[in-house]
């Protein structure tokens, strides 16, 4: 599927609508691509931080962090770097009151789609006891081979996280079909909870990024302690380019956009440890959009928005000048300002800034900013 190049992300109303749909949740992170051990170990990473700053219990966290590690082991093992874009591996984490859903995706040859059919619906027909007495039995019978066990991590999945295993598949052609998997751990306090429709909100949310061809959903609370992983992530989108220039242009931008959420964006709850927010990155055919998503109060809005039209509408001469004249103002008010930070998109990215405010209530506004960097 080829990518429409210098194409306008996503309207303000659109990831509104998305915000809005994964604000339920503590944390959302959606990636869509190449996985590896790097961007495992950061997956893994913003998902302690999170647990840790909602109080999760130990035993919890043990349990969360083994789940997702086998389902990103499976993926890396499985996955095909070679298939096109709508094709690559897909992962979703969402955290809501002490209940974790990890669903992954990858392809499957035809070949293969039964036998994990019969590993699964096994799996899930046993109790915990026979769960326990089933691994034991595989363990001493199969051995291991590149592509892991038969079927010991998926027992142990289920046996962690204490639910039935889901699972769906979608064919996409002659040869191959999309395994969509879902586990869910709930942690000691959580009230229980019927099963739902995950794997459908799962496949809804993978055609939506590959229609808008979205590398990277997160949505969740902006600390300065989380900062450096969400870097990390939003850097790991770019890594398949070979262009160094590009890299450190996409990189400046990526650090404006989360530092304008953590120092500026609007607490819209008292209660929250962190500024609630969004970044979404998406690849074009010649470059990488990304945008932020957060709440600010009214009065704020009117002096962002005449802000950015100014730079919007301000050559390089121009913009060298703002820089400059922001620079002393800010020293003189003794702080930073978000002002600075836009200049420097602007400039680094030689694109104008799109923009947009949803209105939320008399007291605050949602506003996108999204910068577009061209690989050249």
């Amino acid at each position: 599927m080829s990518k429409p190049a210098g194409e306008k992300g996503l309207d303000g109303n659109t990831l509104f609508s998305l915000f809005k749909e994964f604000e339920k949740y503590s944390l959302s992170y959606v990636y869509k691509g190449i996985f590896n051990p790097s961007h495992s170990d950061q997956i893994l990473s913003l998902a302690e931080n999170n647990m840790t700053v909602t109080g999760e219990s130990a035993k919890t966290q043990k349990r969360v962090y083994f789940v997702m590690v086998e389902s990103l082991q499976n993926i890396t093992r499985h996955q095909d770097v070679k298939q096109e874009e709508e094709n690559q591996a897909f992962f979703v984490v969402h955290n809501k009151v002490g209940e974790y859903d990890l669903t992954s995706g990858n392809v499957v040859e035809h070949s293969e789609i039964q036998e994990l059919k019969n590993k699964i619906d096994k799996i899930n027909s046993l109790n915990a006891e026979e769960l326990k007495d089933y691994h034991k039995h595989v363990l001493s019978n199969t051995g291991m081979s590149d592509k892991g066990g038969a079927g010991l991590g998926l027992i142990e999945m289920a046996r962690r996280s204490g639910n039935k295993l889901q699972y769906d598949f979608e064919s996409i052609n002659d040869k191959l079909s999309y395994f969509y998997f879902k586990s869910k751990i709930t942690s000691e306090t959580a009230a229980d909870t019927k099963e739902n429709n995950a794997i459908n909100e799962a496949k809804r949310l993978h055609k939506f990024t590959r229609d808008n061809h979205i590398d990277m959903i997160y949505q969740g609370f902006f600390t300065q302690d989380n900062l450096k992983s969400l870097l990390s992530m939003t850097e790991g989108s770019v890594s398949s380019s070979d262009n160094l220039a590009f890299k450190r242009r996409a990189a400046n931008v990526m650090v404006e956009l989360l530092q304008n959420i953590c120092n500026h964006a609007a607490k819209i709850s008292e209660d929250a440890e962190g500024k609630p927010g969004m970044i979404v990155v998406s690849t074009q055919a010649d470059g990488f959009r990304i945008t932020s998503g957060n709440y600010v109060d009214t009065e704020s809005a009117e002096k962002l928005r005449l802000k950015l039209d100014i730079i919007n509408s301000s050559d390089e001469a121009r913009l060298e000048d703002l820089y400059a004249e922001t620079i002393i103002k800010e020293m003189e008010a003794g702080q930073k300002g978000a002002g600075l930070g836009f200049i420097d998109i602007k400039m680094k990215s030689k694109n104008a800034l799109q923009y947009a405010f949803v209105p939320f209530s008399n007291e605050f506004s949602f506003i996108t900013i999204s910068a577009f960097i061209p690989f050249q």
